[in-house]
């Protein structure tokens, strides 16, 4: 049985079954749908829960001791700059406040926003950017919108994009002396120390970290990728919501696989006497094989590609509530992971199916 006629068995299969393999289709790849879709959901929360320090990229961060996340921070001295600096020639330093803070929408709708000020935020005086995603809630139509932030009236610049937030309050972004007047910080304090390397990050960097905290215990001094873990690490430890969130993910994926297998089974089941001929005129495993792989391969591909359609859309009906959900290429790649295995074992589990034919039935064939 060549190639060509496993071609031509396939095509009488699917215009035989097509009902049967189209159920096992929709239900396999809504299964596969809900599978992608919650670990998007997954890695777009950790991706979310340390938004700002991403989208403000520094190569060290300088917090009080025990900060875990960027959004719970304790003020620490400004002067602290100085001193980091230091021991660290050849870097610059932006100071960052922090704080939640009240918010009036220029139709007059009030909420709370998330305020970060910047030093050198490349912003003018009285202006804020917040993202794309958050144009909504801030009730913000267009550019130079005028918002109340605190006690200061600022208005909007361009949206920016990555500062996404399952807050409920959206990430607002000013100049460092206007957060500080709309938080009515202390002019000594700050909730981080930014620090960056114009010229490139020095090849000891570790050590001369390993020595700044040692000299100063009640700072952290973590890199860019430390601080991004600890925050992301924060809210999926403390809230639990991202262990819920990849256990949704795994369970779909193994609904998605036990309706393959069960699709598979009675793919076989319903053409027992089809395999038995095939056998009982000499068909060898390998050219089985290729036919139950043929079908398994249309069963988990038709799944595969009703995922590809259905996860965008849900992520775009989903959008109002879960703005900060995105789809990146590691979803993409659990994707086809999940569609390689379940292809795997419905091809194994077909082959198995196929030897347990006694030998009594093939001979009467």
């Amino acid at each position: 049985m060549s190639g060509s006629v496993v071609g031509l068995l396939l095509g009488a299969i699917m215009l035989r079954d097509i009902r049967s393999l189209l159920g096992g289709i929709g239900s396999a790849g809504t299964a596969a749908t809900v599978a992608c879709f919650q670990f998007a959901v997954f890695t777009s929360f950790l991706s979310a829960a340390s938004a700002a320090p991403r989208w403000l990229s520094a190569d060290v961060w300088v917090s009080d001791r025990g900060v875990e996340s960027f959004d719970f921070p304790m003020p620490i001295s400004e002067g602290y700059a100085g001193a980091v600096l230091a021991d660290l020639p050849g870097a610059s330093v932006r100071r960052v406040v922090f704080g939640f803070t009240g918010w009036v929408s220029p139709a007059g709708r009030r909420g709370n926003v998330a305020l970060i000020g910047v030093e050198e935020a490349d912003l003018a005086p009285r202006r804020f950017v917040a993202d794309r995603s958050d144009m909504r809630r801030l009730d913000i139509a267009r550019s130079d919108s005028e918002s109340s932030i605190g006690a200061l009236t600022m208005a909007s610049a361009a949206p920016t994009d990555g500062l996404a937030t399952f807050l409920g309050a959206p990430y607002v972004v000013t100049g460092l002396d206007d957060a500080r007047a709309a938080l009515a910080a202390p002019i000594d304090q700050v909730a981080f120390l930014a620090i960056d390397f114009p010229r490139g990050r020095p090849s000891d960097l570790d050590a001369r970290l390993k020595r700044l905290k040692a000299r100063y215990p009640e700072l952290d001094v973590r890199t860019d990728a430390a601080f991004q873990a600890d925050s992301s690490r924060y809210w999926q430890t403390k809230t639990g919501a991202g262990a819920a969130i990849l256990l949704a993910a795994i369970l779909a994926s193994l609904l998605m696989i036990l309706l393959m297998l069960t699709s598979i089974g009675r793919f076989i089941q319903r053409r027992s006497q089809d395999f038995v001929s095939l056998i009982g005129h000499g068909a060898s495993d390998r050219q089985l094989a290729m036919l139950v792989g043929a079908v398994a391969a249309v069963l988990t591909g038709g799944a595969g590609l009703v995922a590809l359609v259905a996860v965008p859309l849900a992520r775009a009906v989903a959008a109002p509530m879960l703005p900060w959900v995105t789809l990146k290429p590691v979803d993409v790649v659990f994707a086809l992971a999940l569609v390689a295995i379940s292809f795997g074992l419905a091809v194994v589990a077909a082959i198995r199916a196929l030897k347990r034919f006694p030998p009594h039935v093939i001979f009467r064939s």
